[in-house]
């Protein structure tokens, strides 16, 4: 992605914004999630550096689509690139009011330097009292709310807005990566666009060893190091659908285009992870569960059997791997004892170790889709919790019982 992909925020000024952002979209009713092969089509105009087509490419989708962060975030990069210029900064002001929470609302904050931030508006008075302590975001996930805040914004303001309600996430932190080399001629992406959609991009696919791969990957968009390495990996020479992917200390060098991408179904939602998929397809260089780490890397992974490792030397491999901010992942027993707690044969990031209490932190590459899992007879959970997005804690003392391979490479 080119420099001008940088973002800015803008002050808030009035819920007037949200009321033009869904009547920009037509009947809320109607509209629907985004069609990702429509957005993936609308970014690669982008990368192609025709700006006008991918910003009416992005505006078509914003008037059928529900309103998200990530559709407005691209739509303002395109309409900044394109020179519509005050359409990019409406398009800040909603992102800014209306998802306040997210990762994009960091983003736009350097598209338009010259501006100065404000804090961002909370949801309107006037909503009903259950609806009263959400957030705009959390709103808008609903057709009640979605409903609620459009009458809400119909009506005069009384008094000043409640206060917006924290978010909080169980994701790795998305600091902004600022490079401290040069990056490879052609680049059409950078860590802070891998950051949008981070692990959340990757479609999790169930072939084994895909689960190694996809977790691997999982865990390098999770990392800042990681994100400026795959960034790094993908040119785009001719500024056509036309990709060059190449592996970090890796002579070889693999073309991906839409039809190639096709052929493997690689359907990730994120454009650059489908790319780095077809190239993976293509290498044959995985076959074993370490190996995705390897070929993301450029150095080979170091691998370790749970169940044949004392408890301590398993702490201080995980430990020692996330403090240095090295990727770090995990295969689970062929099969699952009792209580279930986790998908069997699967691969799994671990993305935390808190020594005081002995939990490891995981996330399922399935994400939001993950299965869901609780121990009955650990109601405090002292052993085991579920978190939402994929994400759990496991009790080190467990976690040989139900993972037998974790590996880790340095960055």
């Amino acid at each position: 992605m080119r420099d001008s992909l940088s973002f800015s925020g803008i002050a808030v000024k009035s819920f007037i914004v949200l009321s033009f952002a869904l009547n920009s979209v037509g009947s809320v009713g109607a509209a629907g999630p985004a069609d990702e092969a429509a957005i993936r089509n609308a970014w690669t105009l982008y990368t192609q550096q025709k700006y006008v087509p991918s910003a009416d490419a992005f505006e078509a989708l914003i008037r059928t689509s529900t309103p998200s962060s990530r559709l407005y975030y691209y739509a303002a990069a395109a309409n900044k690139a394109a020179g519509r210029l005050p359409r990019a900064k409406q398009l800040c002001d909603y992102i800014s009011a209306n998802f306040s929470t997210s990762a994009e609302a960091g983003y736009v904050q350097k598209l338009f330097p010259s501006d100065v931030s404000k804090p961002a508006a909370a949801a309107p008075a006037g909503l009903p009292s259950h609806l009263k302590d959400k957030s705009v975001d959390e709103l808008m996930q609903t057709e009640e709310g979605r409903q609620a805040l459009l009458s809400a914004v119909s009506k005069p303001a009384a008094g000043a807005p409640a206060a917006t309600k924290t978010a909080t996430t169980s994701t790795a932190s998305r600091t902004v990566y600022s490079p401290s080399k040069s990056r490879p001629k052609d680049t059409v992406f950078t860590a802070d666009i891998i950051a949008i959609e981070g692990a959340d991009g990757i479609t999790q696919f169930v072939n084994y060893p895909d689960a190694g791969f996809e977790c691997s990957l999982a865990a390098m968009a999770m990392l800042t190091r990681g994100r400026e390495i795959l960034a790094d990996m993908i040119t785009c020479p001719s500024h056509q659908d036309v990709y060059i992917v190449r592996f970090p200390n890796n002579a070889g060098e693999h073309t991906i285009t839409p039809a190639k991408m096709e052929k493997y179904m690689m359907k990730d939602k994120a454009l650059w992870a489908a790319i780095i998929h077809g190239a993976v397809r293509e290498t044959n260089l995985v076959h074993s569960f370490e190996d995705g780490l390897s070929l993301l890397t450029g150095h080979k992974a170091e691998k370790i059997l749970a169940n044949n490792t004392t408890q301590s030397a398993l702490a201080s491999f995980i430990s020692d791997a996330i403090s240095k901010q090295y990727p770090v992942v995990c295969l689970s027993s062929d099969s699952s004892p009792s209580p279930e707690l986790v998908e069997w044969y699967h691969g799994f990031t671990i993305t935390g170790y808190d020594a005081a209490s002995g939990m490891i932190t995981l996330r399922n590459p399935h994400g939001n889709n993950s299965r869901r899992f609780r121990m009955e007879t650990d109601p405090n959970h002292k052993k085991f919790e579920q978190l939402n997005g994929g994400f759990f804690k496991i009790h080190i003392s467990l976690f040989p019982l139900y993972f037998k391979e974790v590996a880790r490479s340095q960055i």
